[in-house]
């Protein structure tokens, strides 16, 4: 069933895009306006499960954003940028995604502090701007959408660009308090401590990136939370460790990126290792390669990821009375939403640059699950989903 009352603030979308058109004509030099816009249509064929919110239906709404920038260039070497994006999906965030400083005391420096995105991926500072990339929809087995996207601190930035090689070395320091939504949960977190490091380099078409970032999270989950103090006040100190919503999160990112005018090749590589116990270690990437036959495109990709999960203490008597029994059967359910799992996709997708700022995009995903059942579709009828499901979407991209 098309929803067609949903597909208003896609339409809407457009049209004040095209407003900002006109109004990027008539900024001047120091204040500049620009944005982006993406209108996706999606459907998955599997009535007993969903993914990236998508079902049976046709929708225009899971991914579809209106994205809009302001750079105001204070001096000649200090600036300020903002951005705000507007997202029609129920349950994503918009508002305020950048806002800092920009120091440049030469060519070869520059010092960002404020809101900023976290540079975790390759794609982390355009994950928004689907101009910028081949894919409709972003590997979901490298590009978590529960990882903190934002950060508010400091940021360095070191760049070295010779005749055949350039060099990149980038350091952060900071940390945000803001609600992120995982599998359509709304989680109140807040990462302090929150540091990274990313190397990039250049050289004939290819481009090397690795990076290692690090903070302490701490999960507003009151019920969790409560379930724990019971544990300890029973003297199951193990069992309430076992469960606890804070802690230090690591997460290991290395990617080989090459593109030529005629063909082009990606890969991207991430694990995360968390002390959060509801938290799995996670291995992630994908491998994808396409072919340019400008103004169109073409490119495979096959993703896959691993997810292992603590596994519950086994100190809780039980038989004894029943209220141990009951405390036990409440310790285990906590892990019942905690399996191991592992999703294999395949994709195939097609590009077509229709303009030199408007981009037409089609694309299908096979997504498989490999191990368990609680993997990349977020909700499910266990009794008649196989856990097999294709993806088809269509796009328009754009940027002004």
């Amino acid at each position: 069933m098309l929803r067609i009352h949903r597909f208003i603030p896609a339409s809407s979308l457009v049209l004040f895009s095209c407003w900002m058109s006109s109004l990027q004509a008539e900024t001047n030099d120091k204040l500049q306006f620009s944005g982006f816009a993406r209108v996706i249509a999606g459907y998955l064929n599997e009535e007993h499960g969903t993914f990236l919110g998508y079902d049976d239906s046709i929708s225009f709404t899971e991914q579809t954003l209106l994205g809009l920038q302001l750079d105001y260039q204070v001096m000649d070497n200090l600036s300020v940028t903002g951005q705000a994006v507007a997202r029609t999906a129920d349950d994503s965030d918009s508002g305020i995604e950048w806002l800092y400083l920009t120091y440049t005391p030469s060519n070869a420096w520059k010092f960002k502090i404020g809101r900023q995105r976290t540079p975790i991926f390759n794609y982390s500072d355009i994950i928004d701007v689907g101009f910028a990339y081949p894919w409709i929809s972003l590997p979901q087995q490298v590009y978590r959408g529960f990882l903190f996207p934002t950060y508010e601190g400091l940021q360095s930035q070191y760049e070295y660009v010779g005749k055949n090689i350039s060099l990149g070395l980038e350091a952060y320091i900071g940390g945000i308090e803001r609600e992120f939504v995982a599998n359509g949960q709304v989680l109140d977190t807040d990462i302090d401590n929150l540091r990274g490091i990313v190397g990039t380099v250049g050289y004939q078409g290819w481009n090397f990136r690795a990076s290692y970032h690090r903070g302490h999270a701490d999960i507003n989950q009151p019920e969790l939370n409560a379930f724990s103090n019971q544990l300890r006040q029973f003297g199951f100190m193990q069992s309430a460790d076992s469960i606890k919503t804070d802690g230090v999160g690591r997460f290991y990112q290395i990617s080989a990126f090459y593109e030529d005018v005629d063909y082009f090749f990606r890969t991207e590589l991430m694990q995360i290792k968390a002390d959060l116990s509801l938290s799995p270690k996670t291995k992630g990437y994908f491998i994808s390669g396409g072919l340019n036959f400008y103004p169109v495109s073409v490119y495979l990709s096959i993703s896959k990821d691993t997810n292992r999960y603590l596994q519950p203490v086994a100190e809780i008597p039980t038989g004894i009375n029943a209220q141990l029994d009951a405390l036990a059967f409440g310790y285990q359910q906590t892990f019942s939403q905690s399996q191991d799992n592992s999703t294999l996709s395949y994709t195939a997708g097609i590009r077509w640059d229709w303009q030199e700022n408007l981009a037409l995009k089609a694309e299908a995903t096979l997504l498989k699950e490999n191990e368990g059942t609680q993997g990349l579709f977020t909700t499910r009828d266990v009794n008649n989903f196989d856990g097999q499901a294709i993806l088809y979407q269509v796009a328009m991209e754009w940027v002004f």
